[in-house]
């Protein structure tokens, strides 16, 4: 999708407060980089004779739905823990999947401004490189004992964590897709704009 793009073009803001593409690109970045994190770490915990189990709280990652303050986060974990014991895990992807209800994202998945448009993509690349050797380098350990728990986002196990990053992807594809679809969006030999902006 963003081959062939420009740096004017990966840097442009589609509105006031909104990502551009490269801001899509760099969370996503972030992202696969935290949850690989993860995977390794339950990883660890299974090779050393410990019960594969990962367990967050909003303090690691304060991932928050609507206009929710993230200050009233910490005292939301234990009802967010038991909807997401009745939640169907339907449910849950297609949330994941379609921008029917805003998020904010988690501040350490917060992208950075104006990136190199090839350093973004390759970084890209990397992430999933580095994802797919760290699993065929274990690949006898079984995947689906190990989980990595969320008060809000849920509980995975392995193969469902790729499962979320997936529909994660597919979430920020539509809106890469929504941005190159502006009227503004600028051809490929326009200069880059210095809009500013909070993005969410």
């Amino acid at each position: 999708m963003v081959q062939g793009l420009s740096q004017c073009q990966m840097d442009f803001e589609p509105a006031p407060g909104k990502w551009s593409v490269g801001e899509v690109l760099d969370h996503l970045i972030l992202g696969q980089r935290l949850n690989l994190s993860y995977i390794a770490e339950v990883i660890g915990m299974k090779k050393a004779g410990q019960r594969p189990v990962l367990r967050l709280s909003f303090t690691d990652v304060d991932v928050s739905i609507g206009y929710l303050p993230k200050s009233m986060l910490p005292a939301l974990e234990v009802p967010f823990n038991v909807l997401n014991m009745f939640l169907p895990n339907g449910v849950r992807d297609f949330m994941t999947r379609y921008r029917l209800m805003p998020a904010q994202n988690a501040d350490i998945t917060t992208p950075r401004r104006a990136r190199p448009a090839d350093e973004l993509r390759n970084n890209l690349i990397t992430s999933y490189t580095e994802t797919e050797a760290l699993l065929e380098s274990h690949a006898r350990l079984k995947y689906d004992e190990m989980v990595i728990q969320h008060p809000l986002l849920g509980s995975y196990n392995v193969p469902g964590l790729v499962r979320f990053l997936t529909l994660h992807e597919q979430r920020h594809q539509s809106q890469i897709d929504s941005i190159m679809a502006s009227s503004q969006f600028p051809a490929a030999a326009e200069q880059p704009g210095t809009n500013a902006g909070e993005k969410q």
